[in-house]
């Protein structure tokens, strides 16, 4: 037909919108079946809805890939505790019908390895408003097909989310995020003038000269911070640069 529009005008395709309440965070209860423990956690969405992440109360902070979400429950649908003692520990305040403050967060590769995430908020209307945000996140077309430069974006968005306390990246992180190829990793961290495992070789070589009364040689004078195998902060355009990825 003459008038037929094309199926992606059709669907009305619309970029990804996080809402401010899921940028801003807000308090659930995270709980597990195998444990009659309970975890007080702030939950969290990044600006970019990449991620889905909560900090307990020992500031550690855990993510969850929103491309790996396959549903989102609440209320009836969502999976209910059968120890009794867990049930107790979650009914906390009694601040309406337990039930409908639980949610359940499918996860996981594909449809058959699968796992969830328990969580139980302190009103209704929050688990519905996460529950719908984060499905229609998980389920955005755009979202699902992104540009390479997206891809980028979305590897140093997850390093910055997952900072220490003191709001370091952690050098394991780096080399857990490209573990493919780690040379590379290493040759990129390095001529970017931050610190790498070959770096830390070579200054504990250094100091093992000195000790035998030798001068170090001159490239062994970088300034790096080397405590705790973490620095300071990595720039976006610095892994455009190494890893050949966009333009700056």
């Amino acid at each position: 037909m003459a008038g037929a529009q094309p199926g992606v005008h059709a669907l009305q395709l619309k970029p990804v919108c996080v809402s401010d309440s899921l940028k801003k965070g807000i308090k659930f209860v995270k709980w597990d079946d195998d444990s009659t423990i309970v975890t007080p956690i702030i939950l969290r969405t990044d600006p970019q809805g990449f991620f889905f992440y909560w900090t307990d109360q020992n500031k550690e902070t855990e993510l969850l890939d929103l491309s790996l979400v396959k549903d989102a429950r609440c209320g009836r649908h969502a999976k209910a505790p059968k120890d009794p003692k867990l049930r107790e520990l979650l009914d906390v305040g009694n601040i309406g019908r337990l039930e409908q403050r639980m949610i359940t967060v499918v996860y996981g590769p594909d449809l058959v390895n699968i796992s969830h995430l328990n969580l139980v908020a302190f009103q209704e209307e929050v688990a519905k408003e996460w529950t719908n945000e984060v499905f229609s996140l998980a389920t955005n077309l755009l979202a699902q097909n992104m540009s390479r430069d997206a891809f980028l974006e979305k590897a140093y968005t997850k390093l910055k989310l997952q900072v220490t306390p003191e709001g370091r990246i952690p050098l394991k992180n780096i080399y857990r995020l490209f573990s493919a190829d780690r040379k590379r990793v290493e040759t990129a961290l390095e001529a970017c003038s931050l610190p790498s495992s070959r770096v830390e070789k070579a200054n504990k070589a250094a100091k093992s000269e000195q000790s035998c009364g030798k001068a170090p040689p001159k490239h062994f004078h970088l300034h790096f911070i080397k405590q705790n195998k973490m620095f300071e902060s990595v720039c976006y355009c610095f892994f455009v640069r190494c890893f050949g990825i966009g333009t700056i």
